[in-house]
């Protein structure tokens, strides 16, 4: 992916951070506009739909680019890390939402962070600082109050579908630090096409399993301008947040992009409040404070250790 004339003034680590807020921006509309989506769809079939029109848009952009990357056995490794994340980590996540509520989904989704550093340190021996720790408790905090508001609706939830999210939380946790390693072998723009190809080939593999459920019923009544709605739904969540993340982790360890992650549920309350009039509570705007606080601390840390 280029980057603007006016962004290459700027040192690596703030083209990097305005990459991964972007990144959040993308997920966190993404996710509003799949609440929409998921209102037509049932949620294999979307995965397929979102991830086939991300494929589509992201293969083009590589050959119109002229981009050559190699068909071999490297690139082919490299792209696989998106049987983790956009492929397990999202389908996981979907069968577990269906087995409870989106507000304990919520709280085991914020605890990516914190797997990222696990991970980062058995894999690539990252170290975080105490101060980086403390503020990721922060972020932790802000993410489950905002969270909290979903739990006033009292919904039940079980041990296998908390299982289930927490396997795709480790999933895209995974994802992050494999990834970190991956940037430096490829460009971002081929990258995101294998991985989400390959993310692609993993949600066919288990459409089946939704199919046989009754998910294709209903496909036919379908208005064309949801199935577009899903299709721009998926350029968004899945080329744009992906593309943007990829290229963010050029310039940043892989345990400060995953903070930044935590502004994802800021931008989508920001967004249920502005586009579909949906309240936000004091408590959820305390806890985008919280996560705001700690970043921007965060962003201090960096300043004076350059």
């Amino acid at each position: 992916m280029s980057i603007p004339a006016a962004l290459r003034l700027a040192s690596p680590y703030r083209i990097a951070l305005l990459f991964m807020i972007g990144s959040a921006a993308a997920w966190g509309t993404g996710t509003v506009m799949s609440k929409y989506s998921l209102s037509y769809f049932p949620p294999f079939t979307l995965l397929v739909v979102q991830l086939a029109a991300s494929v589509a848009v992201l293969w083009t952009l590589v050959f119109i680019r002229g981009m050559r990357p190699p068909f071999n056995l490297s690139s082919l490794r490299l792209g696989s890390a998106g049987i983790l994340e956009p492929g397990l980590a999202f389908v996981l996540a979907l069968i577990g939402l269906a087995r409870t509520s989106a507000s304990v989904a919520s709280f085991i989704g914020a605890t990516e962070s914190f797997m990222v550093i696990v991970f980062a340190y058995l894999i690539l021996r990252e170290r975080v600082t105490r101060r980086t720790l403390i503020l990721m408790f922060l972020t932790l905090a802000g993410v489950i109050l905002i969270s909290s508001a979903d739990s006033e609706g009292g919904s039940s939830h079980s041990l296998i579908g908390d299982l289930l999210v927490l396997g795709g939380t480790a999933s895209a946790a995974l994802y992050v630090v494999v990834s970190s390693r991956s940037v430096s072998q490829m460009e971002p723009l081929p990258l995101a096409a294998f991985q989400q190809t390959f993310g692609l080939l993993f949600g066919l593999v288990v459409l089946p399993i939704g199919l046989a459920s009754g998910e294709g019923a209903h496909l036919a009544s379908i208005p064309l301008s949801v199935w577009l709605w899903a299709m721009l739904n998926g350029i968004i969540q899945y080329m744009l947040a992906f593309l943007f993340y990829l290229t963010a982790l050029k310039g940043m360890p892989a345990t400060r992009a995953a903070l930044y992650l935590t502004l994802i549920p800021v931008f989508g309350a920001v967004e249920l409040f502005l586009f579909l009039g949906e309240q936000m509570t004091l408590v959820q705007l305390i806890g985008g404070g919280l996560i705001l606080a700690a970043l921007v601390a965060l962003r201090q840390t960096s300043h004076t250790a350059t």
